[in-house]
């Protein structure tokens, strides 16, 4: 779809980035001391595919070399999803107080991000044994692979939270290892009900799902679908209001105005930082897809490069700009996106704070992620989320500005454009959201932009805003009463 035609600025056909191989692969690991998060990251994706196995397995042994199992022979390997070595240059950390568990071989001390692949249940056992008697270890061995594989590593470190928290309230209560996985519905709402009130709902949500995914990826029949589970988790909601973190503003033109003046954008890193933050706000993008969360953790395959495909667009309405491709989004997964920047003829314009990316760092080479810089001669550095908004919080605090979150940058884009009279289709083609998405979320940030805003607009302007969305809905017919259901 194009708001300007075929191929004009607003062309939102999404691009094919190859499925990308992570690291997975089954294995055995030995019996080591306490297993704890290596950090929290309450960020949840997009549930798991829901399994359909319902059949329990047989009770077999461990496997032996005396098992029964089909054809030895395996076939010849294919690398299309790649099956790593449990081995990785990166340790688990000392688990911090109160992440502590039993000790157990089927829980070995791994990195959160492994736990689903490693954490192990009889039940799970059985189940393995069953399907590698039905087809040879290479085949299952790829299988598992490509259903790790579906989840992005940073969803395996969120939901290794809801494996922890599990695994504590069984310890704790005595829940025999057989009796949690397949996790009956009474066990999950008893879990449920005892943090209700402690954390908050997304808290709990998020464990659910990390439970989900770790039956699934075993094979295992999930109950969290039950009403015992849904009523206790509505309760958890409720209960856990108080948890909720408190709601930033969105950036302003303000905030954009004050980064400008302080930056200096003949230095590597200021202009770096000046074209995401453009980039952040006029794309209604999320920082995680303009920025890196660490020079390790980079990869091409989640996000953008200097060479990721660039597109000048110039439409016979003169509204020109720039689209660039990228390869991965929260809600789109591998199918990315697009950045998509409308010229300007002020200081804040994205195309302008690019170009002088490019140009002061010029010699980073085109694998390098979107927003790198140089570092020395011969030398760059990425620029990561956490060292990027530390230099905004650092130059909003001394210009006297309100602190935001990462958030903040795409809610602000979006406002700033719905204020300024851009069309509702236009700025949700502009941020990658559908319809009904786009819709629920003005709705749910609306108070906090109107407090926020208020004082910069027209009162009459922020009324007309909510008579725009209005006419969106009907234009693209969203039944009120959907909305009102699926906020609830």
């Amino acid at each position: 779809m194009s708001i300007f035609g075929a191929g004009g600025l607003f062309d939102l056909s999404p691009p094919r980035a190859k499925q990308a191989a992570k690291d997975t692969q089954r294995g055995e690991n030995k019996s080591t001391k306490r297993h704890g998060k290596d950090k929290d990251n309450p960020e949840t994706y997009a549930p798991p595919t829901q399994t359909t196995t319902t059949q329990q397995p047989p009770n077999p042994s461990i496997p032996s070399s005396g098992s029964e199992r089909g054809p030895s022979r395996d076939p010849p390997s294919r690398s299309l999803i790649p099956i790593p070595s449990s081995e990785s240059s990166a340790r688990p950390r000392r688990p911090k107080k109160g992440n502590e568990i039993e000790d157990s071989n089927l829980r070995p001390h791994v990195l959160a991000k492994d736990r689903i692949r490693l954490w192990k249940t009889p039940w799970g056992i059985r189940n393995d044994e069953l399907v590698r008697s039905k087809l040879p270890d290479g085949v299952i061995d790829r299988t598992l692979a490509a259903i790790h594989a579906a989840w992005a590593p940073k969803s395996t470190s969120s939901y290794a939270a809801g494996l922890l928290r599990f695994t504590q309230f069984c310890d704790e209560h005595g829940v025999s290892e057989e009796d949690r996985m397949p996790a009956s519905h009474v066990l999950l709402s008893a879990f449920v009900a005892q943090n209700a009130g402690s954390v908050s709902g997304d808290a709990v949500g998020n464990w659910l799902s990390g439970l989900k995914a770790w039956h699934d990826a075993n094979g295992a029949p999930w109950y969290g679908n039950e009403r015992w589970v849904k009523l206790t988790k509505r309760t958890a909601e409720k209960m856990g209001s108080g948890f909720k973190r408190e709601q930033r503003g969105p950036v302003t033109t303000k905030h954009l105005r004050a980064l400008r003046a302080a930056l200096n954008l003949n230095k590597p890193q200021d202009a770096a930082i000046w074209a995401t933050a453009t980039a952040a706000f006029w794309g209604c993008r999320r920082l995680g897809e303009v920025t890196v969360p660490s020079a390790q953790k980079f990869d091409p395959k989640y996000h953008a490069t200097r060479s990721a495909t660039t597109t000048r667009v110039n439409t016979d309405s003169n509204t020109s700009g720039t689209t660039i491709l990228i390869p991965w989004t929260k809600s789109t997964k591998e199918r990315g996106g697009k950045i998509i920047l409308a010229d300007r003829d002020d200081e804040l314009c994205p195309e302008k704070a690019r170009q002088n990316h490019l140009r002061v760092n010029a010699s980073v080479p085109g694998d390098a992620p979107l927003f790198a810089y140089e570092a020395g001669r011969k030398k760059w550095s990425v620029l990561t989320k956490d060292a990027f908004l530390a230099r905004c919080h650092h130059i909003w605090k001394n210009a006297g500005l309100l602190a935001v979150a990462g958030h903040s940058f795409r809610i602000g884009g979006s406002t700033e454009m719905l204020l300024a009279g851009v069309p509702c289709n236009v700025v949700a083609a502009t941020g990658g959201w559908t319809s009904l998405a786009f819709l629920l979320y003005w709705r749910r940030l609306e108070h906090i932009v109107l407090l926020h805003v208020g004082k910069a607009y027209d009162k009459k302007r922020v009324e007309e805003v909510s008579n725009d969305f209005e006419q969106f809905r009907i234009d693209n017919g969203i039944v009120l009463v959907d909305v009102d259901n699926i906020m609830a």
